[in-house]
């Protein structure tokens, strides 16, 4: 299991990360979305599966 945190500056860039993550790296778990200040937006994932860090890199967002 891995739990991973991105900072993403639209609504639009969270749900494509999520989809990203779901339908592209078949992650399974659960996906939070958060609104922040400056409408920016937090995503918490925990992942069922590990993601490796080739992968991680060309998620979009900042990873936390």
């Amino acid at each position: 299991m891995q739990h991973l945190t991105f900072g993403v500056d639209s609504l639009t860039e969270a749900q494509n990360l999520k989809n990203i993550l779901w339908d592209s790296y078949q992650v399974r778990g659960e996906v939070e979305i958060i609104p922040q200040e400056h409408d920016k937006y937090r995503v918490n994932v925990i992942s069922e599966k590990d993601l490796t860090p080739s992968q991680l890199e060309k998620l979009p967002g900042k990873q936390g």
